[in-house]
């Protein structure tokens, strides 16, 4: 084969969080190795993790030596196997669980070998944007319900409602018949979260004692718990908005990579914060991994999840694209895609 298009980045040391990255047209296309299946992947999102990576900020794409591909996730089709990988019949589709992204192996190409252990087949009633969403945020919203087993008729809440994850958790916590009270920094997305099943929205913007309009809404007794994909002084807010011995599950820092927190609810109302990162949840699982992405599977093949979808840029508009998701809020607009 010729060579292929390939989205690169340099170290971080050099770059200094630059958001940029290099396209390169000759990369070169590997052959898979003993139990690898060589994949042309086709549609990619961009996610706020892969934005991270690019900036060197994120824990989950440490390559050895740069440059590096960066990419967390996709869809594509298997092209060729390895010896001793026979589970998938050339033109496959499927998605890695996960993809090799940690070593500079990533998705934003168009060839990349996955170990055949690491790929799981996509359903036919599930779409290709769906698929290629499958891993960061289905699974993630998976696994906070999971973590904090919020009983059937309790509130869950959540900063950053409008992201397609948010949507996702929304869709999830009904599915478990949990109520959900979503914040968001815009009014406009308020009807919106309300049309696709939310409970109930709060514009921040819009609310100046968010706890106290919590309070309101669940009768006195808020939150059961909490997640937050902000950080900074919104975790103050949100850990002040669960009932005492509640938990808030931290995923993201919007705002800051720091947080602040009221001592009052840490210490007499034993309030508990605690991170939530994707790789760390998944290794937790070990094998009861193939069971929980199953499942998953089956929801977004019967609607239950459903993706967000917006724009598609080629390949080799990555810088445009990346860009593009940065801008101040376009969660409305779906998730972007590097195509092709």
């Amino acid at each position: 084969m010729a060579g292929q298009i390939a989205v690169t980045v340099k170290s971080p040391s050099e770059t200094k969080g630059e958001l940029k990255v290099y396209i390169v047209t000759d990369h070169p296309i590997p052959s898979p190795g003993d139990g690898e299946v060589l994949v042309q992947v086709y549609l990619r999102p961009v996610n706020p993790s892969d934005v991270m990576c690019i900036a060197g900020h994120y824990e989950g794409f440490k390559p050895k030596s740069f440059p590096a591909v960066p990419g967390l996730e996709g869809v594509g089709r298997v092209v060729k196997n390895g010896p001793g990988a026979t589970r998938f019949p050339e033109g496959t589709r499927v998605v890695g669980v996960p993809w090799p992204a940690e070593g500079g192996n990533g998705t934003w190409q168009q060839y990349v070998n996955v170990p055949e252990g690491h790929l799981l087949p996509v359903a036919d009633a599930v779409s290709d944007e769906a698929a290629a969403q499958f891993l960061v945020n289905p699974v993630t919203a998976y696994g906070f319900l999971e973590v904090l087993q919020v009983p059937k008729g309790n509130w869950l809440l959540q900063t950053a409602a409008g992201s397609t994850l948010g949507r996702q958790l929304i869709a999830l916590a009904k599915h478990r018949d949990v109520r959900t009270i979503n914040l968001v920094r815009r009014k406009a997305q308020v009807q919106e979260l309300l049309d696709i099943g939310a409970d109930v929205v709060i514009s921040t913007d819009e609310v100046d004692d968010v706890p106290a309009r919590i309070e309101e809404v669940t009768g006195g007794k808020l939150a059961y718990a909490a997640v937050d994909a902000v950080a900074g002084e919104t975790t103050a807010t949100v850990a002040a908005s669960v009932r005492d011995h509640g938990t808030v599950l931290v995923y993201g820092a919007l705002a800051d990579f720091k947080l602040e927190l009221g001592v009052a609810d840490l210490l007499f109302r034993d309030v508990r914060i605690h991170g939530f990162w994707l790789n760390h949840w998944l290794a937790e699982l070990g094998d009861k991994a193939p069971a929980v992405l199953s499942t998953l599977m089956d929801l977004l093949g019967n609607g239950v999840i459903k993706p967000h979808s917006g724009k598609k840029f080629p390949l080799e508009q990555a810088n445009e694209a990346v860009k593009a998701n940065e801008e101040p809020g376009r969660s409305s607009e779906g998730k972007f895609f590097l195509e092709g």
